[in-house]
């Protein structure tokens, strides 16, 4: 098949619902830039998909994440009934067609919800290496519940700014941006997203009605921090998130956190709230305040070239 086709039957697969998460759904894809699909075909039959994106760096053909996507599935096909010892031997099957059909590359760098698959091993035996990398999670539960996980301190600040913040939705995307740079100067990093991408994405959101862009706004009616949630049928994704000066001493990225966790699970019923991410310490303990658990993500990669594999290990 061409990528054209491949991205037809992938289309096809997510419009049956057999594929339901965001970041998998090709209207996101579509927003992130270019993209592909690896298919795992088994008596013509498509029994498992792993969307892709192309990269180019010093001249190496490079298999990544899309763009702003922070984890990945693979989806296999599972027939019902079927027995562990001959689900281990389709999934691995199936691993081995998905790497089969990818175009060659220098490098392979992706990450996988732990979800994607039993074990990792049919990846080590095709000469991928991996690393554990965490998100963050909260099950769905009620406020009064919600609020009793929350760390004595954490509940402290939310009262205060409670009191002195009001929310509001529907932030545009220039708006959104400049605040979010707020956050990136401050630790003197540079932003990993231009506007023109937040306004693409942001417009295939707001087309899906997969997402709101919520801000906090003082006594004064400015805008100090603001909060990008996603969702789809099940789950919940904290997706962007930043902050002036003055909503970082507030506690006004608390407050719209606290208010993304209330969308999700009172207004969408959902079942998952997911922090995507992170593995720095200082965020983790926020995560940690608000009563998440961390989750398991899988990191594969795989370099072409040995020195790209020993260049990758002391830079990554």
């Amino acid at each position: 098949m061409t990528g054209a086709e491949k991205k037809e039957v992938y289309q096809s697969l997510c419009a049956e619902g057999k594929i339901t998460d965001l970041f998998m759904q090709p209207w996101w894809l579509d927003s992130t830039g270019d993209w592909e699909v690896a298919l795992a075909v088994r008596n013509e039959q498509v029994i498992g998909a792993m969307p892709y994106a192309l990269s180019s760096k010093w001249g190496l053909r490079m298999v990544t994440m899309p763009h702003l996507t922070h984890h990945l599935l693979i989806w296999i096909e599972k027939p019902e009934g079927i027995s562990d010892r001959k689900w281990l031997t389709r999934e691995k099957q199936t691993i081995w067609l998905l790497i089969d059909d990818l175009p060659r590359y220098s490098f392979f760098s992706m990450v996988f919800e732990s979800r994607s698959f039993n074990n990792w091993l049919p990846f080590h035996w095709k000469g991928f290496r991996q690393e554990v990398r965490y998100t963050f999670e909260i099950e769905r539960q009620d406020e009064e519940d919600l609020d009793q996980q929350l760390n004595r301190n954490l509940r402290r600040n939310l009262k205060a700014a409670e009191d002195e913040m009001s929310v509001v939705r529907g932030i545009v995307p220039g708006t959104f941006y400049e605040i979010c740079r707020h956050t990136y100067r401050r630790q003197n990093m540079k932003m990993p997203y231009s506007l023109d991408e937040l306004i693409k994405i942001d417009t295939a959101v707001t087309n899906h009605q997969a997402g709101v862009a919520l801000g906090a706004t003082n006594q004064k009616n400015e805008l100090v921090a603001v909060a990008y949630l996603l969702w789809d049928r099940d789950r919940a994704y904290y997706f962007l998130a930043g902050d002036t000066e003055e909503g970082k001493s507030s506690g006004a990225s608390i407050f719209l956190c606290r208010e993304a966790l209330r969308i999700a699970f009172e207004e969408k019923q959902l079942s998952t709230f997911d922090f995507c991410g992170s593995m720095i310490e200082s965020i983790t303990e926020v995560r940690r305040q608000f009563g998440a658990q961390p989750v398991v993500l899988m990191k594969l990669f795989k370099a072409g070239y040995k020195w790209l594999d020993v260049l990758y290990t002391l830079t990554r």
